[in-house]
């Protein structure tokens, strides 16, 4: 963390961590849902959870409008990816198995998650820590296939319509995750979702570059973390946007910080952010 504060991050501004975390907050704001068409358990992450919890608050009237019932285990932690990337295999594995124990105990037909990075490490590399244990196979199993990303969720499973929004119009330019696009294979479905949801999606150069975050690496490559970010931001201004899109908190943090040290014009939302506020 104190690799933030030198000077060679200066081209990014960073958040300020939440006074009250999102699992702080879920008795106030968990919604009541009657008869429910299904239910979901909310994988929120480590940003999600202390820096940008209106993201996953964001989400919630849209979920109770389409009738499904929300949890949110307190006994989640971190994916674990920071520590597998730190070659902490034997950390990594256990953040998995607390994870694991977490969600069965919520029942829940899926496990949301608004990070790609997140996502994509726990279908991926799950299976990679726990797979040679026969005693996890069906708990593996059980768990990895019900991780589904929010613009999959809305576009596959709840099929939502235009009549359920409606519509500002504002011109959106889209960044597509590396652990979206390239990790969970998931490319049309966020883009279509823009469209459904009333927003005017302009196509940028390069949408699916990487913005120059990718955890660590922004961290000990400041430099190229970023040149990557000024074009990625640069692209993005010249599509005439108002607004800017990301399916993953660490890239609304790159992307954010980015924009309002150049002092541009652009907001930067996640997407579950932008289509919940236009929600009928």
């Amino acid at each position: 963390l104190p690799l933030f504060f030198h000077k060679t991050h200066g081209f990014r501004s960073l958040p300020v961590v939440t006074p009250r975390p999102f699992r702080d907050r879920w008795d106030r704001v968990r919604p009541e849902v009657q008869a429910p068409r299904m239910r979901v358990a909310l994988f929120g992450g480590c940003l999600v959870d202390f820096v940008y919890p209106e993201q996953a608050e964001a989400v919630l009237p849209l979920l109770k409008e389409q009738g499904v019932a929300v949890d949110y285990p307190m006994d989640q932690t971190c994916c674990g990816l920071p520590a597998l990337m730190a070659a902490e295999k034997e950390t990594a594995r256990e953040v998995a198995i607390q994870n694991i124990r977490a969600f069965e105990e919520s029942k829940c037909d899926w496990i949301l998650t608004l990070c790609a990075s997140c996502g994509s490490h726990l279908k991926e590399n799950y299976p990679k820590l726990l797979g040679d244990d026969p005693k996890w196979k069906d708990r593996l199993e059980a768990f990895t296939s019900r991780v589904i990303d929010f613009s999959s969720f809305l576009m596959q499973i709840l099929k939502v319509r235009p009549e359920l929004f409606h519509g500002t119009g504002t011109r959106t330019a889209y960044h597509a995750p590396c652990h979206l696009c390239r990790g969970l294979k998931v490319v049309e479905e966020p883009r279509k979702l823009l469209e459904i949801a009333g927003l005017n999606y302009v196509p940028a150069q390069d949408e699916d570059v990487c913005c120059g975050f990718a955890g660590s690496y922004s961290l000990e490559f400041p430099e190229i973390s970023a040149e990557l970010l000024q074009r990625k931001l640069d692209s993005v201004e010249a599509t005439g946007a108002e607004l800017l899109v990301t399916d993953c908190p660490g890239c609304v943090l790159q992307l954010r910080g980015g924009m309002d040290q150049r002092g541009g014009r652009i907001r930067v939302r996640h997407i579950a952010e932008a289509v919940a506020e236009g929600l009928s």
